[in-house]
């Protein structure tokens, strides 16, 4: 497990977006069948909301499905609104798009076709993202629906994200670690074949005790791995 811990801005997102871009990659050259490399968990949906945005922007043209799945994700696909690209459409073509929604301020979501944007697809054999971005509350529900649960069918699982992981303490910090095992079990994935990473601003030393910290033992609980495994990055590059 990996702690990547630096200040805002600094590209905290980068250190776990290309290493699951460039698996996603590999699996494509491959003609491996769909399924979810890698899960994105966020506290709050505006973060994963934000997330997407830059997911369109950099995987649009690429081939690599991607979808979030939080509350106010439409159910069917006839309820996705913006502006949907046909498919085979270029980046070039979805910044065009989405320059254009921009200049017209018309707020419109441009929608590449790699990505899936509604429950109906994901839960559809072979529809589902290899990306998927969502959050601890809608994890547990995926876990448990069984018309959900199918959603992780063929999932490789090569890497599970946790962002802002400080959030992550007492009573909640038990629950992911439950959710992360959970997870894993269903995927059929040991410990070892998940690459799992932490990201957080505000991450401190395990001896400290400010209250507001995320420290190497959550994740050594949470991902079933020893303390002395658990390598935290810094903005100095240690």
């Amino acid at each position: 497990p990996t702690l990547v811990s630096t200040g805002t801005g600094s590209g905290k997102s980068e250190c776990f977006l290309y290493p699951i871009i460039s698996r996603c990659l590999h699996l494509k050259d491959q003609g491996m069948p769909p399924g979810i490399c890698a899960v994105i968990v966020y506290p709050m949906n505006a973060l994963a909301e934000d997330q997407l945005g830059r997911l369109r922007d950099l995987l649009a043209g690429t081939g690599i499905t991607f979808g979030m799945y939080v509350g106010k994700t439409p159910r069917q696909e006839g309820q996705v609104t913006g502006t949907r690209l046909p498919a085979g459409s270029s980046r070039e073509t979805y910044r065009q798009a989405h320059r254009q929604a921009a200049e017209r301020g018309r707020g419109v979501s441009v929608h590449p076709p790699e990505e899936v944007c509604s429950r109906e697809v994901m839960q559809m054999a072979g529809g589902q993202p290899r990306i998927l971005l969502t959050n601890v509350e809608q994890l547990e529900l995926l876990l448990t629906r069984q018309k959900d649960v199918e959603l992780f069918d063929g999932a490789t699982l090569d890497f599970l994200v946790f962002d802002e992981a400080h959030t992550f303490t007492g009573a909640k910090g038990a629950e992911a670690a439950c959710l992360v095992r959970r997870l894993r079990s269903f995927c059929g994935r040991r410990a070892d074949q998940t690459v799992c990473v932490a990201t957080s601003a505000t991450v401190v030393d395990e001896l400290s005790h400010r209250t507001n910290s995320v420290r190497p033992a959550w994740m050594a609980c949470a991902h079933s791995a020893s303390v002395g495994n658990v390598v935290t990055v810094n903005s100095s590059g240690s």
